[in-house]
């Protein structure tokens, strides 16, 4: 176990500190500042760039992807003011080893997603774990940024006028200046989000969210740190291995895929919308939706983000961008499509629990009574008191085809 702990310091250690050119820092920058002496020396310099080098202030584990309209100003208040105010904090020391599990890949190099077995195992040490005594342990140096996207094209001019101020103050907004903000743009806006993200900042995992959605941050991000550290231990020992069992042939699974990360709570085979405000006149693929992560929260590692602003010029433009990343995604083998009953973010607010992470549907007022640690006064609106029908809670069985898959109630 001390061993385990020091590896899992060491490998938080090596995750936050920045990169250089160098191993170290008073190294990089003397190498910079002989670099730029050849450079101003040299009337003619012939060197060229080698990749892209990213300012240290730029790079961050996690971004905030929150999607919202100009007018918009008391929700992106409102999440300043309550949930972005959280970090990951190490509460106890079992979370790792008894709630993330990094899937193995089969003799293909496919994916072997959880069965609901181990879904509600996961679930059920999870609500065990929330009654261990807290130790509230902050993690240090662990970097969030939170992006507000807005389209401006189009925009009057004192509308453009008071976005501009908030960024001023804040910092905290995606200026697409190329989109018009509108529902019927906003695969486009997702799109165009995660390619200005990708050209600009360096990070592990970027979580896409609607402005409507309250996000317990500092748990999401206690588990997302976990899993990273998890998933490194889990390759180091991988390679290990296969060093051992074959010294000599440096090629020896040569081609397996470094696995991605698309967690969210997933829906299969959802019928394709003929009419409305998302009527579907371009999806052919098949006479049902596949599986995708619900629009109101999902997470993406860095490579899928980078794969989608990569092709982001042929990239079908579906109504629902949560369906067209799903679709995007789908022909990869090396995505753990993780779907998480702790993610509420359906169309419509489930039932409320306690193990819920992200809760989607929820007001301004909604959001501060979260953060007060009232988790439940959204049911508390329903008109005339009545309660309303709410979605079903499901484990997912990806051994049955979509229109089977959602069948298993929590």
């Amino acid at each position: 176990m001390p061993s385990l702990r020091r590896t899992m310091a060491l490998t938080r250690y090596h995750l936050h500190k920045r990169n250089c050119v160098g191993i170290f820092p008073l190294l990089c920058a003397f190498l910079c500042g002989v670099l730029l002496t050849a450079l101003i020396a040299n009337t003619s310099p012939t060197c060229s760039p080698t990749g892209r080098v990213y300012d240290p202030e730029n790079s961050y584990f996690l971004i905030l992807l929150i999607v919202t309209a100009p007018e918009n100003f008391e929700r992106r208040s409102t999440i300043r003011e309550t949930y972005l105010n959280l970090r990951p904090r190490m509460i106890n020391e079992s979370y790792q080893e008894e709630l993330i599990h990094i899937p193995p890949l089969n003799e293909r190099g496919h994916v072997q997603l959880e069965s609901v077995a181990t879904q509600r195992q996961l679930l059920g040490n999870y609500r065990a774990w929330q009654q261990k005594p807290i130790k509230n342990i902050k993690v240090i140096n662990f970097k969030i940024k939170p992006l507000f996207a807005i389209g401006l094209y189009g925009q009057p001019k004192n509308v453009r006028r008071a976005i501009y101020e908030e960024q001023r103050v804040f910092g905290d907004i995606l200026e697409l200046e190329q989109l018009q903000d509108s529902y019927a743009n906003l695969t486009a806006k997702v799109l165009h989000s995660m390619r200005k993200i990708d050209e600009k900042y360096d990070f592990k995992y970027l979580a896409k969210l609607d402005d409507d959605t309250y996000v317990k941050l500092d748990l999401l991000a206690e588990d997302l740190l976990s899993y990273y550290e998890k998933l490194h231990q889990v390759q180091q020992q991988q390679q290990q291995h296969k060093t051992e069992n074959h010294p000599n042939n440096n090629n020896h699974h040569k081609g397996a895929p470094l696995l991605e990360l698309y967690w969210g709570y997933f829906r299969g085979a959802a019928t394709i919308q003929k009419h409305g405000v998302w009527q579907e006149t371009d999806y052919t693929l098949c006479d049902r939706y596949g599986p995708y992560a619900l629009g109101g929260g999902y997470v993406l590692s860095k490579g899928l983000v980078s794969y989608i602003a990569t092709y982001a010029e042929q990239l079908s433009l579906y109504k629902s961008e949560d369906i067209a990343v799903g679709t995007w995604l789908a022909p990869f083998r090396n995505i753990h499509r993780r779907h998480d009953v702790r993610f509420d973010t359906a169309w419509k607010a489930r039932a409320c629990k306690d193990y819920h992470m992200l809760l989607h549907k929820r007001t301004a007022r909604h959001m501060r009574d979260l953060y007060a640690g009232e988790l439940c006064t959204h049911e508390e609106d329903q008109p005339d008191g009545k309660p309303a029908a709410l979605p079903k809670e499901y484990f997912y069985d990806w051994t049955q085809p979509p229109s089977s898959c959602c069948k298993t109630a929590v």
